[in-house]
């Protein structure tokens, strides 16, 4: 059933140029790209995303791939979603939002959250705030940087993969229910942030993870099941066509990031212990 449902979702594909895959990870969940350093956040040894073994780490790359330091930033519990503000990279850990200086690697920002086990995804907002989802408890939160406070913004589901641009959010579902995320009924959607209104965006469901636009196009990682089969989704927010692009089957989609100026898109395999760059 499974093989079958994936012949039909790569019927419609979008080709590439070529592709680079690097090993030696840790559970890879997410990555981001400042100027021509690469963070990729590594919840540990095992898949353990809400323990707080300590065994977490951030890596740090070129743009090329080339591995500057594995453990650049250790002492972190399941880090996951990652974003930038200034020189302050802020990691989602568990149940607490961390924020270290990328130059000298200290910890200069720490929030934890009550009743939270599962911080998942980051978006940055503006100069002062960021989005951060809470898979475990299905909700979207906005966190201020100069007071340190957070505040709830919408209730949605099994909230995942986060993108914000132009006053829009766009949010990922995990799965249909925090009971049961990984069933493969995760949708995708935007949300109005002053009418809390969501619109679902595509036909598609899966175990989706990482999102980003860039200019019409959306993308989103789709684990579609814990095998080796995890794709990227692209959907045409102009024409609404659906597509997948043309890339091998992954270990664990997981937390895409696609840098703009190169057209580079990056692509932790969390299962796979591996990150692959994908030249669009």
């Amino acid at each position: 059933m499974k093989k079958t449902i994936l012949s039909m979702l790569l019927v419609a594909t979008v080709s590439f140029a070529s592709s680079v895959t690097i090993e030696g990870f840790s559970s890879p969940e997410s990555v981001i790209v400042k100027n021509k350093d690469v963070y990729v956040s590594n919840v540990g040894k095992e898949l353990k995303p809400t323990a707080k073994d300590g065994d977490g780490f951030i890596s740090k790359l070129d743009t090329n791939g080339k591995i500057k330091e594995l453990h650049f930033i250790d002492g972190l519990n399941a880090p996951k979603g990652m974003g930038i503000i200034g020189n302050t990279l802020f990691v989602a850990d568990v149940d607490t939002v961390k924020g270290f200086d990328i130059k000298t690697k200290k910890e200069v920002f720490s929030l934890s959250f009550d009743n939270v086990t599962f911080l998942n995804d980051i978006t940055i907002k503006d100069k002062h705030s960021f989005f951060v989802s809470a898979t475990d408890i299905g909700a979207i939160y906005e966190v201020n940087i100069k007071n340190k406070s957070y505040k709830k913004v919408i209730d949605f589901t099994t909230a995942n993969g986060l993108f914000y641009k132009d006053g829009i959010l766009y949010a990922a579902e995990l799965g249909s229910s925090p009971k049961t995320m990984f069933d493969g009924k995760g949708k995708f959607y935007q949300i109005n942030l002053k009418n809390k209104k969501l619109t679902r965006l595509g036909t598609f469901e899966g175990i989706l993870d990482g999102v980003q636009k860039v200019g019409n196009k959306i993308y989103v990682s789709d684990w579609v099941n814990f095998e080796k089969s995890g794709i990227i989704r692209v959907y045409d927010i102009k024409t609404k066509k659906e597509s997948v692009l043309k890339v091998e089957l992954f270990m664990g989609s997981a937390d895409l990031w696609i840098e703009e100026k190169s057209n580079k898109l990056y692509l932790p395999q969390m299962i796979g212990n591996k990150l692959t760059i994908i030249e669009l």
